[in-house]
């Protein structure tokens, strides 16, 4: 109790945290900026991927209509890019470079305004297919959790999972701020 009242003391470096993020340097300790771009036959695999769904999968009949014709539209022309679909391809080349993905927030499955769509529900027997997770053999996990509107509680638990994994993009979408 004296320890946390003594304004000098400091306590000891984590061992986790240590270890999890040994070796990391930062953009300004490495010199220059990593080449982000990703080649455009790779972009067309992986937007044909996420513009599918299985055989005998039955979605909404307004987004068989978004994934089908929309989607796969701008795809195909590579034109008209819209938001859900620059957010998905991004997303997906992440996952198939092997990075984890980490998405929560109040309605993120299928996105605060309509946009997102990344977990599709079957309108029969209400099994989920999240086509993100089907980007690649040998991809990144690809999760995704609709939170509470806790947004205090779930900042800090993300937070928290952010700084345990340092191959991970881990985001949190608010609604409201804090």
């Amino acid at each position: 109790m004296d320890k946390a009242k003594d304004p000098s003391y400091r306590p000891p470096p984590s061992a986790w945290y240590g270890t999890q993020w040994k070796g990391y340097k930062t953009m300004f300790q490495l010199g220059k900026n990593h080449e982000t771009t990703v080649p455009k036959e790779t972009l067309q695999m992986l937007g044909e991927r996420i513009s599918t769904f299985p055989e005998g999968f039955n979605i909404h009949r307004k987004l068989i209509k978004l994934m089908r014709d929309k989607r796969k539209a701008i795809i195909e022309t590579e034109t008209g890019v819209d938001w859900g679909t620059a957010e998905a391809l991004a997303f997906a080349s992440l996952l198939h470079e092997g990075t984890h993905v980490r998405l929560s927030g109040q309605d993120v499955e299928r996105g605060t305004f309509s946009h997102r769509h990344c977990v599709l529900h079957d309108q029969i027997n209400e099994s989920k297919y999240v086509p993100l997770n089907n980007v690649s053999p040998k991809q990144a996990a690809f999760a995704v959790y609709n939170s509470n509107l806790s947004e205090y509680a779930v900042l800090g638990f993300e937070l928290g999972y952010s700084m345990e994994n340092p191959n991970s993009l881990v985001l949190w979408e608010a609604q409201f701020g804090v």
